[in-house]
């Protein structure tokens, strides 16, 4: 079962969306590029992360940062009962309360204490013991609300973000760069500083989850949307689209792109 639901409104120009997950299933998920930077808290089985590139299994944290992602190096095996609750931001939501520069964390996945503060712990401790859905969601919006007086102005490229999800990643890199009245290349350099991601790979992100939301069939005989009409409002932290190797134009995004990078290696299993 899939949850979502929509931030406080002071909280909104920083968080996109709160998920909460609960599915037993014994499956292994694909996981394609994705624009979207999330933390997410698990309380049931966490999931095994594989590389494909190597024997390398992770198993997720308690909490874990995970950031927009651009290739494709990972599946992940679901066994048992999984429940989760995911706090999705917007492009540049986490690093503005925070104070992250975006390149730190984009391809990126960790602990999410080791880099958010211990705080994460508690904030995991209760929102374990919240006895539902709604509790969570005012927990994680008192604890985020917190964090709005220490954000001291918007990134300079927000505007530009905004533009190119209005539209679809259909946009022209030297346009956005002259709107906002940087030279092309500064307006690249401030645009990785904040998302980690140069103008010209996000739009074409964009593009691909665009791409997604419009196949046709996104709903079963259940009348639920299926997962590949998830893939970016998220049935999963980690994405569940399996289905969109379907989509003509960009099949070769479950190839060549993807949500992460590993951590800092410590053992292979």
């Amino acid at each position: 079962m899939l949850r979502p639901v929509e931030p406080a409104e002071q909280l909104k120009p920083f968080v996109r969306k709160y998920v909460q997950l609960e599915v037993s299933a014994a499956e292994s998920w694909p996981v394609p590029a994705r624009s979207v930077t999330c933390v997410e808290f698990t309380f049931g089985e966490p999931y095994r992360i594989h590389h494909v590139d190597s024997s390398l299994v992770e198993i997720t944290y308690p909490a874990t940062l995970i950031g927009a992602k651009t290739y494709n190096r990972i599946r992940l095996e679901l066994r048992g009962r999984v429940e989760t609750f995911a706090i999705f931001f917007q492009p540049t939501g986490l690093q503005r309360l925070f104070s992250l520069p975006g390149n730190v964390i984009v391809n990126e996945h960790y602990q999410a204490d080791a880099v958010l503060g211990a705080a994460m712990r508690c904030l995991h401790l209760q929102l374990a013991e919240a006895k539902s859905f709604h509790e969570r969601v005012r927990i994680a919006d008192a604890y985020f609300g917190k964090r709005i007086p220490c954000v001291h102005d918007r990134c300079t490229v927000d505007a530009a973000v905004r533009e190119i999800i209005s539209k679809q990643g259909c946009v022209r890199i030297p346009e956005l760069a002259g709107h906002t009245g940087f030279g092309l290349r500064q307006f690249e350099r401030r645009f990785v500083h904040d998302l980690g991601i140069s103008p010209k790979l996000y739009a074409r992100i964009i593009r691909f989850e665009a791409a997604m939301r419009k196949r046709p069939g996104l709903r079963g005989s259940t009348g639920r949307k299926s997962r590949m009409s998830l893939s970016t409002t998220i049935r999963c932290t980690w994405s569940t689209t399996s289905n969109c190797c379907r989509a003509k134009a960009h099949r070769r995004w479950l190839r060549t792109t993807s949500f992460l990078a590993p951590l800092p290696r410590k053992s292979k299993a």
